[in-house]
């Protein structure tokens, strides 16, 4: 199966735990939110940036980094966590128990810690997904853009290839 350890965490109980924590504390969230579209479309938008850059990229590697690079987002929310911290050791646990091969799980986590500065993606790959987490963001049909802290020339106000 071409996405072996995406479709494991998908139906893993600790992740699905995690989505629906998240769902509830969300639920009244003007501002983007962190669910299943954003995931995916953090992942569609990695490989087609890897495709137009020559950035050779392992899709599951790529779209299980997708599915949990928010899911310490609970633990920002519940206990001031930043997101990008609590988030490894979650997707650690997660990893491990959907059997995904350690230098996979390295790699998963490694994106997940930089996801947020672009600076601190150590290469290629890592600086697109990072920039894909960003241009994954609708701001142009937002309701809530002008009351959003996100400053406006970060702002996706225009639909971009």
């Amino acid at each position: 199966m071409e996405l072996e350890i995406t479709n494991r965490i998908i139906k893993n109980r600790s992740y699905t735990e995690q989505l629906s924590k998240l769902a509830v504390l969300e639920a009244d969230r003007e501002f983007c939110r962190h669910d299943m579209e954003h995931f995916l479309s953090v992942a569609r938008i990695t490989m087609h940036m890897c495709r137009e850059m020559g950035v050779r990229a392992d899709r599951d590697l790529v779209y299980s980094a997708a599915l949990l690079h928010d899911i310490g987002r609970t633990q920002e929310i519940t206990m001031g966590i930043p997101h990008d911290i609590a988030g490894q050791a979650l997707a650690d646990c997660i990893l491990s128990e959907v059997d995904c091969p350690e230098d996979m799980k390295a790699k998963i986590i490694r994106l997940i810690a930089s996801h947020r500065d672009i600076t601190r993606a150590g290469d290629e790959l890592g600086r697109i997904f990072c920039a894909a987490d960003k241009k994954s963001r609708m701001c142009f049909d937002c309701s809530a853009r002008e009351k959003c802290n996100w400053p406006d020339d970060k702002k996706n106000l225009d639909i971009e290839v």
